[in-house]
């Protein structure tokens, strides 16, 4: 017999086959809890399109053609994709100084993550259910954080202290309750998930002293439209439902939730109400709250059904509103919908200053006079980012009608470069001769302040623009520059002083940074209301030479929410949240009763913390 013997290597194999099972049987620290392989991630079908390291779809991103023009790459966006901008690389060149051939390059990957902490009672427990749960990398990464500039820094270039240790996709209502049960029962924390498109740190995993297992609920497989009643005018939907998609399906046969669309294709619409994200709502429509009739929402202590239609009198609970998976987690909705207008307009108006912008603004407003969809205001800064978003080639003839327009703006109506603004106002029906008298009457209240109609392009350019902003922060990423976004809300009486406060706030922290050159601070008018109005700051630096981007426009951020609240404004709009981004300073706007209160419904309803998000308060 030879020195080796198949056979007998064969039998020796078996044997230790048979010890190590025996040992697995005997060690529950050894249980099969992976679920999926990595290569069979269900990010890989929920997220299948999406960066994983940035903003938005894999194929859409700014780039240069070889001779040096900024363009867009995809099919996505009618107004956006495949498109060349001519005047962006000089703008951001002469704005931020930064070198566009210089490349800040991202990390392939993220190089260590912890291992999940998993309760295999918790496992146990739902896995009979037929409950899809992974505990893949890729799976627990996607879902480990949203789009704020900081959280895709920190996949650029670092990594998170704790992800999700698994997740979980329910397929319908009765398996969240069995999840939340599970949960309050094995004490594991859940933190709901709707698509990653928030950008207030709400989604990332608290630190908490007691290490336990935490879970994220991806509601996306909860997407079916439940029933449509054209005779009341609503629709039941699930509440992982994309907006967008609902949206479209919707407008198939002829009705509209009356939300900007452009806000909606990642957002859920459970995501959205649980964020009280009154961005998406146009403003003909009203607010986010009138267009919920009903909910689901499943929390520790039980599932609340709340019927608004049969509640005439009493609390209000909207409270439960906002809450930003804090409470529980939405699982159905039933929404208003409304007839869907086939016409659509966009009126620009010029004005003298900013000043000039925001009386025309509150005039529309408060009057009434029109009938309008959406408003927006850009100050100058704001006017220049968009006019970099033009399209139009360069020639002959348009570079001389650019030549004659300013010469027209500055000599004959007076408006000074470096002053104006820009307004934008949507207005949609089905009445083409109804939709020109609203232009008309536009232009005349638009001359009471100075202003100089702009033109039908201009003006869609205006809202396009500020839906597009993430993937140019994403670029400017590559280049050493670093940008981020603001919302606050203030009456009429404080926008303009609120305005220029914060702009002075930011410039001068951004001074004592060493920061170079000035840093860019645009801002813009989102909604308005007969009180007041919704504000957006914009502001941007070259980091080249910093040490610590990140840690600065933290500061930048602190100081900017310090100053809006002592300039008796709000630190949210609603557009996004308040997340733990913003919960120091929300909570210092609150009063200690109204805290209280807040205290005890969670104590309530989640008196284990099984909702850990630790947004809010």
């Amino acid at each position: 017999m030879s020195e080796y013997d198949p056979l007998t290597a064969s039998k020796r194999l078996n044997i230790l086959l048979k010890h190590l099972n025996n040992e697995e049987n005997t060690n529950n620290n050894s249980k099969e809890w992976r679920t999926l392989s990595s290569s069979q991630c269900l990010t890989v079908c929920t997220n299948r399109d999406r960066k994983w390291n940035g903003y938005g779809y894999k194929d859409t991103f700014f780039k240069f053609d070889e001779r040096g023009t900024a363009f867009s790459t995809g099919n996505r966006y009618p107004n956006f994709s495949s498109k060349e901008f001519h005047e962006l690389r000089p703008w951001l060149e002469q704005t931020l100084r930064i070198n566009l051939k210089t490349i800040c390059p991202a990390q392939p990957n993220i190089i260590e993550l912890a291992s999940p902490n998993v309760n295999h009672e918790f496992y146990d427990a739902i896995k009979p259910q037929g409950i899809m749960i992974s505990f893949a990398e890729q799976d627990r990464l996607s879902h480990g954080h949203g789009i704020s500039t900081a959280e895709i820094y920190r996949l650029r270039h670092g990594n998170f202290a704790r992800i999700p240790d698994a997740v979980i996709w329910p397929e319908s209502h009765e398996q969240v309750v069995t999840i939340v049960k599970a949960a309050l029962k094995f004490n594991v924390g859940c933190i709901p998930y709707g698509s990653g498109s928030n950008d207030v740190d709400a989604l990332e995993c608290p630190k908490e002293n007691v290490k336990r297992m935490i879970v994220s609920l991806d509601m996306r497989q909860m997407n079916r439209i439940l029933s449509l009643s054209k005779e009341n005018m609503y629709v039941i939907v699930e509440a992982g439902t994309i907006a967008q998609n609902l949206e479209k399906e919707l407008r198939k046969r002829g009705f509209t939730l009356g939300w900007d669309a452009e806000m909606l294709e990642f957002c859920t619409v459970g995501g959205i109400v649980s964020l009280r994200s009154n961005d998406i709502k146009r403003n003909m429509i009203g607010d986010l709250e009138h267009s919920v009739i009903n909910f689901k929402m499943v929390t520790p202590t039980g599932t609340i059904n709340i019927n608004k239609s049969q509640i005439s009198s009493g609390p209000n609970f909207q409270l439960l509103f906002g809450t930003e998976g804090t409470l529980g987690v939405i699982t159905e909705l039933t929404l208003k919908i409304h007839f869907f207008a086939s016409q659509r307009h966009y009126v620009s108006i010029y004005f003298p200053s900013f000043h000039n912008g925001l009386l025309f603004l509150r005039e529309i407003a408060q009057k009434k006079i029109i009938r309008f969809s959406g408003a927006r205001l850009v100050d100058e800064p704001g006017l220049q980012l968009v006019n970099a978003f033009n399209t139009t080639t360069p020639t002959v003839s348009s570079i001389f009608y650019e030549v004659i327009k300013k010469y027209y703006l500055k000599k004959i109506k007076k408006l000074e470069v470096g002053k104006m603004c820009l307004a934008a106002i949507l207005i949609d029906g089905d009445d083409i001769i109804k939709l020109k008298a609203y232009e008309k009457k536009i232009g005349e209240i638009g001359k009471q302040y100075g202003g100089v109609i702009a033109g039908n392009d201009l003006g869609e350019r205006v809202f396009f623009v500020s839906k597009r902003l993430p993937y140019l922060r994403d670029f400017l990423l590559d280049h050493y520059a670093i940008s981020d976004r603001l919302d606050a809300t203030a009456s009429w009486t404080n926008v303009e002083m609120l305005v220029e406060n914060v702009k002075e706030k930011i410039t001068n922290t951004c001074k004592v940074q060493n920061i170079r050159p000035r840093p860019y601070i645009g801002v813009r008018i989102d909604h308005i209301y007969d009180t007041g109005a919704s504000i957006t700051f914009t502001y941007g630096f070259n980091c080249r030479n910093l040490g610590d981007p990140l840690g600065i426009l933290r500061l930048i951020e602190q100081v900017a929410l310090d100053e809006i609240l002592q300039s008796n404004g709000s630190v949210s709009h609603n557009t996004s949240g308040i997340g733990k981004r913003k919960k120091e300073s929300f909570r210092e706007s609150l009063d200690e009763p109204v805290v209280n209160v807040l205290k005890n419904i969670k104590k309530t309803l989640d008196p284990t913390n099984i909702f850990c998000n630790q947004n809010l308060i």
